[in-house]
């Protein structure tokens, strides 16, 4: 049997294989593309390491996903095509799935005020931390800058305790007594201050503020005799806590132990120590945690906290059940009033029609926050135009903020103002879409303007329209910049819970995690958030079940 030739493609490999098309014809083009390849994986390497040590590992991993996902789509034949997408694709990773994902882990931990910090991040700015001893000199201090290297300074340090001797020079590495130090042609001001010192320059007050966030990390004189500065004195300073194996932490000050419970270093050990296990500080009272800490997964805790926290649990279901009848009226009364509108333009009869739309799209155009912050001075209790024209006819004006109904039906009623035009939009759309014919059947078998308007009109209009309105109910199920800027979800449901009578779920959650005053609970909030996803993807699928019958309807039209 004659043995069959081997087939060689355009690149010359046997077999019908061919090379990556990284590869191109110019060594010069394929150069580059490896070389630009090279630099992103050279900087992806170097990230993703720093990301590691600072315990990110989520946003690590990510990265790196990222990356072999751009080398593969370069350097293999088959996912070559993805090459375009790759910016694109990388943003939508990064950008939206990423945070997802790290929301809902975080729905899961203790992240908050206080432990918002990786375990690395948290240890290292407490090892940061300085505390002078008792016995240590201290010096008021000024600062010199280097003539030669603007980031080299020095510090004339005066006495203010007994325990310090003499008046001292100390730049970095090195450290003179005042009277080993030639001024030159500088002199000692009133204070004691050389006025200048050969090779380095005084520093003002504007000079000193604008490097105030350096100079604490700064470690003057020799390496075995460290001065470092701390607020208005400088001093010979020691490393305030030591990080034992067991991740426990020893306090050289206080010779108190304190523990990571949950990511808070919360003290277990010390000399003053009761019999039932708490420390006590120097005047007699329990000793606080130490702050920061850091996030530690604690499984379904914040879950379980809002399902059996009364305080919690009470208002939550009240602001769950106004949040559905929020977005529940806002979409109908925009979709009635936009429909209105839209039938009464659509009439032929109507003079002006194009005027009329120019002029109703109006509150469409203008940024909702402006309005419903003009909407806010419209309804004000005592000074806006609504009540003063209500008492003007001899009548209380509504509490539009103070008042649990008035102050929703203010909302209500914003939303309406900002919403109809959207509306008014679509149906008119909808409506000239609609065929002509099957009206005019309905006129021949008698039925009334009503009745075409109920049985033909609006199912055919609720399917083109229908998803819109369940996009229009989501929206207004987050709907935070309207409720928020009208009253902050007051009046209070009580004066121990963070919810109003007009808050939604997106305005308490943000209560919670940023309004409650006592620090941010990023936990917490990221699991209302997951319910609030939860709900809302629920309530789209039955109103997408809804939208297939309203199709069945129109179907039989």
């Amino acid at each position: 049997m004659e043995a069959q030739p081997t087939q060689n493609n355009a690149s010359g490999l046997p077999g019908g294989k061919t090379l990556a098309a990284i590869y191109g014809s110019s060594w010069f083009g394929t150069a580059f593309r490896l070389g630009a390849l090279a630099l992103i994986d050279a900087f992806a390497i170097w990230f993703v390491a720093q990301l590691a040590g600072e315990g990110e590992w989520i946003l690590a991993g990510f990265v790196a996903v990222v990356t072999l996902g751009i080398n593969a789509a370069y350097l293999l034949n088959g996912l070559y095509p993805y090459r375009w997408f790759s910016p694109g694709l990388t943003l939508l990773i990064i950008m939206i799935i990423y945070p997802t994902v790290f929301t809902v882990y975080v729905a899961f931990t203790n992240y908050k005020t206080g432990n918002n910090l990786t375990v690395q991040q948290a240890e290292t700015q407490l090892l940061k931390q300085l505390y002078l001893p008792e016995d240590a000199p201290t010096y008021s201090w000024t600062v010199f800058r280097s003539s030669d290297d603007p980031d080299t300074y020095a510090l004339w340090l005066i006495p203010t305790s007994d325990l310090a001797t003499e008046t001292l020079f100390v730049p970095e590495g090195a450290q003179f007594s005042a009277s080993e130090v030639d001024l030159g042609e500088f002199e000692l001001d009133d204070d004691g201050i050389p006025t200048g010192i050969p090779g380095y320059e005084r520093l003002g007050k504007a000079d000193i503020g604008i490097i105030a966030a350096v100079l604490p990390e700064i470690e003057f004189g020799e390496s075995d005799n460290v001065i470092k500065i701390k607020g208005q004195r400088a001093g010979i300073f020691r490393q305030k806590y030591t990080l034992n194996d067991d991740g426990s932490l020893y306090d050289n000050e206080t010779g108190v132990l304190y523990k990571a419970i949950e990511g808070t270093y919360t003290p277990t050990e010390g000399p003053n120590m009761t019999t039932d296990g708490v420390v006590l500080d120097a005047d007699g009272e329990p000793l606080d945690v130490i702050r920061p800490g850091y996030y530690v997964p604690i499984g379904f805790d914040n879950f379980q906290r809002l399902i059996e926290n009364e305080r919690i649990r009470g208002p939550f279901i009240r602001v769950f059940l106004w949040t559905v009848a929020h977005a529940f009226f806002s979409v109908l009364l925009t979709f009635s009033l936009g429909l209105f509108l839209s039938l009464m333009l659509n009439a032929g009869f109507m003079p002006g029609r194009a005027i009329l739309r120019t002029g109703l799209l109006v509150p469409y155009a203008i940024p909702a926050f402006i309005s419903v912050l003009v909407w806010k001075g419209l309804l004000n209790e005592h000074l806006g135009v609504v009540n003063k024209a209500v008492e003007y006819i001899g009548l209380e004006g509504p509490r539009w903020t103070s008042n649990q109904w008035w102050v929703k039906v203010g909302i209500l009623l914003i939303q309406l103002w900002l919403g109809f035009p959207y509306m008014m939009l679509i149906t008119t759309g909808a409506l000239q879409s609609l065929p002509g014919d099957i009206y005019e059947a309905a006129k021949v078998d008698g039925a009334s303007v009503w009745q075409q308007f109920w049985n033909l009109t609006l199912p055919l209009l609720l399917v083109a329209v229908g998803p819109l309105l369940i996009a229009s109910f989501a929206f207004n199920f987050n709907n935070f910049t309207i409720v928020e800027l009208f009253n902050e979800g007051n009046p209070p449901i009580s004066p121990d819970t963070a919810a109003g009578h007009s808050d939604i779920l997106i305005t308490y959650t943000y209560q919670l995690a940023f309004g409650s005053g006592r620090g941010a609970d990023y936990g917490f909030a990221s699991t209302i958030s997951l319910v609030i996803f939860l709900m809302v993807a629920v309530i789209t699928f039955f109103n997408f079940r809804f939208t297939q019958s309203w199709e069945e309807i129109s179907e039989n039209v």
